[in-house]
């Protein structure tokens, strides 16, 4: 059980011993020995063997509990410094994961300044006193730890000189808390107000680092009842007397910072000893008396030549400055005395540091978010019509440009035919023997037939007669777009594929011909049929499709490839709709779906090239008419998306080619 304030007995008044000399280097084999060591006393004294403890790639012992339980142990320290320095850290840190709960002080306590420091300065020596009782030795390898370096206490004091050039009268006091409980002394050289708290609140220290649970076998309730007994000492009987030096600190750091507003300006001169090692002037009671009333009085007659207005503005920055001083000096100090509390409640300047980081981070973002608009802005004015439409059907040319290529590739994979291969006799009684087991003796007499690379040409046709403005050119448009990005795909994989794209009025508009590559210049000629069906375009024929002229033409230009894989789509409307001079011989602009009807009948015949007419968007249900399945080689697909394109193109593909 925890002492009673009665039963506690401070430590009496000693000597503190000379740091101990460094150890010898030691070998690699040596380094881990000790390294698994402290790993297994860190688990064992913390009671927790998740956590991992191992050498931090830096100099310095870190103990991170956020995201998961980790000691890191200085590589140096380990090596150095002995197996005794090291059990007395680790038996600290482990005491500290074992019995140390602060998250049920208040945040508004907690985050009054000075508070998480006297906390933190108790909390070390009572988890010390705790572990102590607990294990045996580890009294030793504590006090080991303290004579070295007396741990924390000199680490907090070079991290205030570096920070602000001194050590404030709080942050004084909680280092002579943990001096005390170390030697029973305080040191010599104490002002005045921090000796006379010191006298006032010491036996309250020790009451509160002395209330430790049972070091036995302590449940969680005692651990938590011990933590608590420990916070109220502090909060009641402690806490008054070290907020006046809080406030003292404060005043103090705002002084020193109008000091430092008029040496930096060159309105007043401070001697070498009124100034810290970084060139800061030093608080005004610790100045020389005849320099600081000299400070004194040059402080006054800026004050007084000042304006209200000035002098308030003056005042404000000083102000604002001692606040950010001290609450980032404490932060600092902290890191130096915890890292080890669990779930440690944040400062105030920690939680003003976050909210501010959450709130620059947010800013960021919403500049981020505003450029990327910008930018995804210019880059949609800078598109062409086929950039949008290639945008709108990328999702679909995977699936079509895989479909064709799996349809075609089983047309071109090579066959075989029955046959000895051309082996000697005892290579094939090996092979014999090798499939006995599989009782599969085809592939032992079969060889492979040569392989007949095949080609195929492809005229993609597009209407951009009048017929088609609005839903139809919209949904044409990207059809023709999948058309040219998925063939050109299909290409680039099987080789030997020859693609040709034009549109048609009264005559054919080349977009590109069959041996031009489907680069941006191809591209962004395309991104004008949209414009043609409204003689926005440059070929200006809206009024007229010449269907039956203009699929005879395209015809021609496929067929003059002389290969045997000819495919033509055409992408219409199937209402022909012609003027007078773009005709075949003996048909006319009367007999013109005659001449439609007749040319796809003349194509079906020669079976030369297949046939697909395509009908995208609403209203084009005329393609089946025109183009009829009931011919060979001809089929149709009135009255799609592209989606619906995309997933029935390769079945009609293959129902053609069937």
């Amino acid at each position: 059980m925890p002492k009673s304030p009665e039963q506690f007995e401070p430590r009496i008044e000693k000597e503190t011993p000379k740091p101990l000399e460094k150890e010898k280097k030691i070998s690699p084999e040596e380094y881990q020995e000790r390294l698994e060591r402290l790993k297994n006393m860190g688990k064992v004294i913390g009671e927790d063997f998740d956590m991992a403890v191992e050498a931090g790639e830096k100099p310095g012992w870190r103990y991170r509990f956020k995201p998961i339980n980790k000691i890191e142990a200085d590589p140096n320290d380990v090596a150095e410094k002995g197996l005794d320095y090291c059990f007395g850290v680790i038996s600290h840190e482990g005491a500290h994961r074992k019995i140390s709960e602060v998250d049920f002080i208040p945040k508004k306590v907690w985050q009054e300044r000075g508070f998480s420091f006297l906390m933190n300065a108790i909390e070390d020596p009572r988890v010390n006193n705790w572990v102590s009782e607990k294990y045996d030795g580890a009294k030793e390898w504590i006090e080991q730890m303290y004579n070295q370096d007396l741990s924390c206490e000199e680490k907090v004091e070079k991290t205030a000189k570096e920070k602000v050039g001194y050590v404030p009268k709080h942050i004084r006091f909680g280092l002579e808390v943990i001096k005390y409980w170390h030697t029973g002394s305080f040191s010599e050289d104490l002002p005045e107000e921090i000796k006379e708290a010191l006298e006032k609140t010491i036996k309250y220290s020790e009451m509160a680092y002395g209330s430790t649970p049972d070091p036995k076998n302590p449940t969680e309730e005692e651990i938590t009842e011990s933590a608590q007994r420990a916070y109220k000492i502090v909060y009641s009987a402690i806490w008054p007397e070290y907020q006046k030096l809080v406030d003292k600190a404060y005043e103090d750091e705002k002084l020193r910072q109008k000091i430092k507003d008029m040496l930096e300006n060159g309105e007043i001169e401070i001697k070498q000893e009124g100034l810290s090692e970084k060139g800061e002037p030093l608080p005004l009671d610790e100045l020389p008396e005849d320099l600081r009333e000299e400070i004194k009085k040059k402080l006054k007659e800026k004050l007084d030549s000042m304006s209200e207005e000035e002098r308030k503005k003056f005042e404000e920055g000083a102000e604002k400055k001692a606040e950010e001083t001290l609450d980032e000096l404490e932060e600092d100090e902290n890191k130096e005395l915890k890292g080890k509390l669990t779930e440690q409640p944040e400062t105030k300047s920690e939680e003003e540091k976050r909210k501010k980081e959450e709130e620059e981070e947010k800013k960021r973002r919403e500049e981020l978010e505003k450029i990327k608009e910008e930018i995804e802005k210019k880059l949609e004015a800078e598109k062409t019509e086929y950039d949008r439409a290639y945008g709108e059907v990328k999702p679909y040319i995977d699936r079509v440009a895989g479909d064709i290529i799996n349809l075609f590739i089983r047309e071109r994979w090579p066959k075989f035919k029955k046959g000895f291969p051309g082996q000697r006799l005892e290579q094939r009684l090996k092979g014999a023997m090798k499939y006995a087991a599989k009782k599969e003796y085809r592939e032992l007499f079969e060889r492979r037939e040569k392989m007949e690379r095949k080609e195929y040409n492809f005229l993609l046709l597009v209407d951009l007669s009048g017929s088609m403005a609005g839903d139809k050119i919209e949904e044409t448009f990207k059809g023709a777009v999948l058309f040219a990005e998925t063939l050109n795909r299909v290409a680039n994989v099987l080789g030997r594929v020859k693609i040709a794209i034009y549109g048609f009025q009264n005559d054919l508009i080349e977009y590109k011909r069959f041996n031009q590559r489907m680069d941006d210049e191809r591209r962004e000629k395309m991104s004008i049929m949209k414009g043609e069906v409204e003689n926005k375009g440059e070929h200006n024929q809206a009024n007229h499709n010449n269907d039956g002229y203009c699929l005879e033409t395209a015809r021609r230009k496929l067929e003059e490839l002389r290969g045997k894989n000819n495919f033509l789509f055409v992408l219409s409307d199937g209402q022909p709709n012609g003027d007078a001079s773009h005709h075949l011989p003996g048909y006319s602009k009367a007999t013109e779906e005659k001449e439609l009807r007749d040319v796809v009948k003349k194509i079906s015949q020669e079976g030369k090239t297949t046939l697909l007419g395509i009908g995208l968007g609403p209203g084009t249900e005329h393609v089946e008419d025109y183009y009829s399945k009931e011919l060979r080689g001809v089929e149709n697909l009135p009255n799609v998306d592209v989606k619906k394109l995309s997933e029935q193109l390769a079945k009609k593909l293959e129902e053609i080619i069937k």
